[in-house]
């Protein structure tokens, strides 16, 4: 079926009641049992509203219809599946709205005791009731009790109350009113799901098994065999119903499932979810300190396959981690990817636009600084499209060095209103795009993830045995947070395979020509692989039909528990406490609300980095800088040229590219998204109209500087900020190593945040970093260029890093000074072997290292503080040649 029972519904409705809301009349929102997507988006990818829920014990119905709305919708689908989720009290009030207290003053003192006994035993009663233990016993004395004191005050058996005997005879009928059910509604389905229920038939515990199913191929189909699947897989009428699909599903199975969700066709929407609410032990989970319950089932996902997702045994210690969200907006998945490896993680986005966008200014628990959301040369982020694959998969390989990311999530359903049991069926392009788009941008050994729903046609089959055959390992697993009475499930497919081209182009064009003839139902495609080919791989067969059996018991039974639930409202989940804690500590995942990021003024944010070393801040300004001169390189300046480097800058002691002095490096600190500030004569400013991203608790070192391309009247201007050192780094603090590995960092960082496609905002960049030696003028390499007014000037090219490839023009800008900084400290010294090599080595105790001694480093504070500026080449007493020769006459050996 379809919908959701998780944030759509647990049941379809086919109501024909009507509601009247201050006189107009309404007809009830449609809602279905399966919850497709229980944290779906309402478009292709998933998309969840914003969700402003920061406190768990406070949320709003409408901020509990934002977190739970996801559903996807297809370009041909019109309708946004919206659900509202309404959280009733733990301790729910008498259906009846009857109260057991009795006004005593007008009692005798023996009446009274009476009362009291009475409601004391109905007390007890309540109680009972609650607990399903009471007995009858306990109830006839109750009843005696209040025969007794009405005798003594003359009531007659079987005669009317009142003076003359006249009144009712009879006692007044109990409601059986159920919620909001029309007067007189008798749901005989829900009487007896609640005699089925058996308590016994669930399973509730933290720790899930994940079952892997293994590929014994040693390569990966062949030509020759996708071709024939090709050639003899079945096409034909499309079909409108499951019935029938029972090959890779028992029969009685397939029943059961849509007998149990046909029990909640006539239920009222709000009174099945909050019976959901009560009867899933599971629920109370939630979404953590995410945006949305998305985030915590990818948690949920990642400690169960021992965190291969973000701790992926191929990932270098000096590469990011690269990943894709396909169809997931909001981006609850990507959040907790960011959360977890901080800025070190970049992520590629792709998703409907507009409405069903990623909510990055929701990324409180991650740096969506790092996140890179794009939607094809279309922009409109369609999946289905072929176009939109090939760019996507273009933009990936370009900046992963052509070699894909590490791993793909996906996860897209969309809104099936009325055609529930069919869900399946209608979600067969997503499943094949999902999957596709995997196979075209993970990379050999890499991981994939997509939420698939019911997998009982052999379209699903055969897509789900190609991607076995495509990766060493795949399991299909239904999550904690997954709600028991739906039909979500999700696909995981490890280490992926090469040479597996050929199968991407069956797949492409498969698509491709389900694209061309969507309205075209006589000529579908039934299947990928033929049946007979799938029912003979005997493993492959016998796991995915005891998974469809085992997940179908489980939904089942979910079904079964909320009609339980539904029918008897003193029921409630009392393990939800107990399980939201020990799955929370075994997900490695905090047990707090969501709250927003404190904001506090960038002097504060200043000195709670800095700390200790706030001092530097006095000596942030270019006239702090020492100057270097032909006399003072001779002497005591650059004492070893291997302990010294250097950078090339577009401003000088007192010069700047426009002759404004507040463009020389400063400090610069980010404090989340846009919210970027430049220190400036001893006070923090906001930058305007700049547009920089840096990542919250990022501090460095940097200079804007004018990036110019082309020349003469081509020419083209914008800015960039370039960073020559760090102290932290999104919240890492990186000041007390080696100024080469602090700058490698940094490199890293600004891979993380470089935006491939043409954004607003300016590119951050890292300055290269050169070693002091008689090649310098070899490494500053300039070219004369001719400005829009006619002037000529110097331009200097940096080096272009691969993943820099906004375009085929590379940029330059003016040098005004190169600003030298010491990296070893003393008494270390850093010198050249016979091989070329670099080595430390100790003045004191003549030792000799390799690797960098932890004492040895320079710290940021200090190298800040001891840096020569040289205000080169407007420096008419000090030239290039001047320099290099004075390093080679100090430096012969």
């Amino acid at each position: 079926m379809a919908s959701r029972l998780s944030e759509s519904s647990d049941a379809s409705s086919d109501v024909e009641s009507v509601e009247y809301n201050h006189g107009v009349k309404r007809k009830p929102e449609r809602y279905s049992v399966d919850d497709s997507s229980e944290e779906q988006s309402s478009k292709m990818p998933c998309i969840d509203p914003s969700d402003s829920y920061y406190n768990k014990d406070s949320q709003s119905e409408e901020d509990e219809q934002k977190e739970d709305n996801r559903d996807f919708e297809t370009p041909n689908i019109n309708s946004f599946y919206k659900t509202q989720f309404n959280l009733k009290s733990d301790e729910e009030a008498d259906e009846n709205g009857q109260s057991s207290y009795y006004r005593a003053s007008s009692l005798s003192e023996e009446d009274k005791d009476d009362v009291l006994e009475i409601n004391n035993d109905s007390t007890r009663k309540s109680e009972l009731n609650k607990t399903n233990v009471g007995t009858a016993k306990e109830k006839n004395d109750a009843a005696s009790k209040a025969e007794r004191m009405m005798m003594r005050m003359g009531y007659q058996k079987g005669k009317g109350l009142g003076k003359e005997l006249q009144g009712r005879a009879e006692p007044v009928s109990a409601s059986t009113q159920k919620g909001r059910r029309g007067l007189g509604l008798e749901l005989k389905e829900l009487k007896n799901a609640h005699i089925e229920f058996n308590p016994d038939e669930e399973v509730v515990e933290a720790q899930e098994e994940i079952l892997w199913l293994d590929n014994p191929y040693k390569d990966s189909p062949s030509v020759e065999e996708v071709t024939e699947w090709e050639n003899e897989r079945k096409i034909g009428l499309c079909k409108k119903t499951i019935d029938g699909e029972t090959t890779f599903c028992d029969e009685i199975v397939v029943k059961n499932i849509i007998n149990s969700k046909s029990v909640f066709d006539r239920l009222d929407k709000n009174e099945m979810r909050e019976a959901r609410t009560r009867s899933n032990p599971y629920e109370t989970i939630r979404n953590s300190i995410f945006l949305n319950r998305a985030a915590v089932k990818m948690a949920n996902i990642d400690k169960a396959c021992n965190f291969m997702f973000t701790q992926p045994d191929n990932l270098q210690s000096d590469d990011l981690l690269y990943f894709a969200d396909v169809c997931a907006g909001p981006g609850g998945f990507s959040e907790y990817v960011l959360w977890r490896k901080k800025w070190r993680a970049k992520g590629f986005g792709f998703t409907l636009k507009n409405e069903n966008d990623f909510k990055l200014h929701d990324f409180h628990a991650g740096p969506c600084e790092t996140f890179h959301p794009y939607y094809g040369p279309k922009e409109d982020g369609n999946v289905y499209d072929p176009k939109n694959q090939v760019a996507l998969k273009e933009l990936i390989m370009k900046q992963t060095g052509d070699q894909g990311v590490h791993f793909m999530m996906a996860d897209g359903g969309f809104s099936v209103e009325g055609q529930e049991n069919i869900q399946e069926i209608l979600s067969k392009q997503l499943y094949l795009c999902q999957c596709l788009v995997a196979l075209m941008i993970v990379r050999t050994g890499g991981h994939f993830v997509t939420k698939l729903f019911d997998l009982f046609t052999p379209f699903s089959g055969g897509l789900v045995y190609i991607m076995y055959r495509c990766f060493d390992q795949v399991s299909i697993f239904k999550p904690n947070t997954s709600r028991p009475a739906n039909s979500e499930r999700y696909l995981i497919c490890k280490g992926k395979r090469p040479d597996i081209d050929h199968i991407v182009d069956y797949l492409f064009r498969t698509n491709k020509s389900i694209f061309k003839n969507k309205e075209n139902d006589k000529n579908d495609i039934l299947e990928l692989v033929p049946v007979h080919k799938l029912t003979s791989e005997n493993d492959f067969f016998e796991y995915l039909k005891d998974s469809n059996e085992q997940l179908g018991q489980k939904q089942i039974v979910g079904l079964k528990k909320i009609a339980a639930y539904t029918e008897d409202k003193t029921l409630f989940e009392t393990r939800q406490k107990t399980m939201r804690e020990e799955c929370l500590k075994h997900w490695g995942l905090p047990d707090d609300a969501r709250t927003l990021p404190r904001r506090v003024s960038p002097s504060t944010k200043a000195q709670e980095l800095l700390q200790e070393s706030v001092n530097v801040l006095d000596k942030s300004a270019v006239k702090d800088a020492i100057e270097l001169t032909i006399a003072n390189v001779k002497s005591t300046i650059l004492v070893n040229e291997y302990d010294w480097f250097c950078m090339p800058c577009s401003s000088g002691k007192g010069i700047s590219s426009n002759g404004q002095e507040d463009e020389a490096p400063t400090f610069y600190l980010g404090t989340g998204r846009y919210h970027v500030y430049r220190y400036k004569k001893g006070s923090w400013e906001q930058i305007g109209n700049s547009a920089i991203e840096l990542p919250r608790d990022t501090l460095v070192y940097a200079e804007m500087v004018t990036e110019l391309k082309k020349e003469g009247k081509s020419q083209t201007k914008t800015y960039g900020l370039h960073i020559l050192d760090a102290f932290t780094l999104g919240a890492e603090k990186v000041s007390d190593k080696h100024i080469t590995e602090r700058l490698q960092l940094v490199r890293l960082f600004c891979k993380a945040l470089w935006k491939p496609v043409q954004q607003s905002c300016y590119p951050v960049r890292v300055k290269e970093l050169l070693a002091v030696s008689h090649h310098l003028d070899e490494k500053i390499q300039m070219e004369t260029k001719s400005m829009k007014n006619g002037t000529k000037v110097l331009g200097y090219f940096p080096y272009k890093h691969s993943y820099e490839n906004d375009d085929n023009n590379p940029y330059y800008y003016t040098p005004r000074s190169v600003i030298f900084f010491k990296a070893t400290e003393e008494p270390w010294a850093r010198h050249k072997s016979r091989t070329n090599q670099m080595y430390f080595f100790n003045k004191q105790n003549r030792q000799s290292l390799w690797e960098i001694p932890p004492t040895a480093a320079v710290t940021f504070a200090k190298t800040i503080a001891t840096r020569i500026i040289w205000n080169w080449p407007s420096d008419k007493t000090f030239s290039m040649n001047d320099f290099i020769n004075c390093i080679k006459q100090k430096y012969s050996r």
